[in-house]
């Protein structure tokens, strides 16, 4: 199998946020004293190379960057440098650098008060972080902090913001009522404000939110909305992620041309945008879409370069789904050990991060695997396992696909 080759669009994207600051002259003039030999047009390496993607080089052109603009422009100006340097790294899923771009400013804000915003949009955003990890506690205090400034500072796109995270931290938990509320509150605080890649944020969570409880159309309608917002911004991150839950949508009803099409646009611009998060995600739902296939070959290969992208990001939820998959796919060729093993991986990571929604789905394809043993009990207690949760957030469709299956086994 070809190895996944991530290279950096050079230097533009960085020049880019720069010359926001300090204008495009002394952009250049920064990339010719502290920027030679860090970002070659066409330098790449392998994703199981330990520079990956020249992480390095990036964490030292940023370090030296930082330095040069410290004394050049004002405090104001340079936090919100470092905010905007945090959000481009994270969506390269630099995740250890974009944390200590983060902390960097939460450091430098302690005596300045009138930065208290940005302080904010840093615990914000080390939150997110946290929740990438699946280090919920911490997630959820740095996301309180955040708000709690917010409220002081009357911030209403902050708070909007925050109500999106705990919005999507309830989901993951089938708290749906709870979920909702926050998202529905989100929503309504941006209602007359210019706020449009914001609200599209919202509504592609909610969209989420009701492809679990199996409100289709309502699902679609909402990824539908929030596209036409990215699509009018240019937020290429964005719509790669928003094409990626519509092919999960697609993937879901059964059409599968229509969720590779998804899948394969989603794929094309994280390429091109070095959005690796997004792109581990739909690697690995095409490796899931080829297994039901029964194109085996082609599900091993996308499931290897899912799992690539995802050890070096530390995405444990992500790595959890992979063993799910790889389940099915060892179930298919009929080494049920194998599949066993990688289903009940996928169940212990999925308990100990707590996320209920993938442990019911794993739960649900370790009964599947059990029934095609003719170990009935161990099936049963599988897909009572999954039902519970779908019945606690009252997943229809999924309900009555899994009572079927109970009912076979009676």
């Amino acid at each position: 199998m070809n190895k996944i080759k991530p290279e950096y669009k050079n230097i533009t994207e960085y020049l880019e946020v720069l010359e926001k600051y300090i204008g495009a002259e002394k952009s250049k003039e920064v990339l010719d004293k502290i920027g030679s030999g860090f970002f070659t047009k066409n330098r790449s390496s392998s994703v199981t190379d330990n520079n990956y993607p020249e992480s390095y080089r990036l964490r030292s052109f940023i370090d030296r960057v930082i330095t040069y603009t410290e004394n050049n422009i004002s405090p104001k100006k340079h936090i919100n440098l470092l905010l905007d340097l945090s959000y481009l790294t994270l969506g390269h899923g630099e995740l250890f650098l974009a944390s200590d771009i983060l902390s960097q400013i939460l450091f430098r804000t302690i005596k300045y008060k009138n930065l208290q915003n940005e302080k904010a949009y840093a615990f914000l955003g080390m939150g997110e972080i946290s929740s990438m990890q699946a280090k919920w506690d911490e997630s959820f205090g740095y996301i309180n902090k955040a708000k709690k400034i917010f409220e002081e500072t009357n911030n209403y796109k902050g708070l909007s913001a925050c109500d999106n995270f705990l919005g999507t931290f309830y989901a993951e938990r089938g708290i749906i009522p709870k979920a909702k509320k926050h998202f529905e509150k989100g929503i309504e605080r941006l209602k007359g404000k210019r706020a449009s890649n914001l609200l599209a944020n919202i509504l592609v969570n909610l969209g989420i939110l009701n492809h679990m409880i199996g409100d289709i159309e309502e699902a679609k309608s909402n990824y539908e909305n929030a596209l036409v917002k990215y699509v009018k911004s240019n937020d290429s991150k964005r719509i790669a992620q928003t094409r990626h839950n519509l092919g999960m949508l697609y993937f879901k009803e059964g059409n599968i041309e229509s969720a590779l099409d998804q899948f394969d646009k989603s794929i094309l611009v994280s390429q091109e945008d070095q959005n690796y998060l997004t792109l581990s995600i739909s690697f690995l739902s095409k490796a899931h879409i080829y297994t039901e296939m029964n194109e085996i070959d082609f599900a091993v290969e996308f499931i290897e370069k899912a799992m690539e992208l995802s050890h070096h990001l530390n995405d444990r939820l992500t790595i959890a789904d992979i063993y799910k998959v790889r389940g099915i796919i060892e179930k298919k060729k009929k080494d049920y050990d194998l599949a066993e093993n990688f289903l009940q991986t996928s169940l212990r990571i999925n308990s100990e991060l707590g996320n209920k929604l993938n442990y019911a789905e794993t739960s649900f394809e370790l009964g599947k695997l059990y029934e095609e043993l003719d170990q009935k009990n161990s099936a049963k207690k599988a897909f009572e396992s999954a039902l519970k949760y779908y019945n606690r957030i009252n997943a229809v469709i999924e309900i009555k696909k899994i009572k079927s299956f109970i009912t076979k086994l009676n």
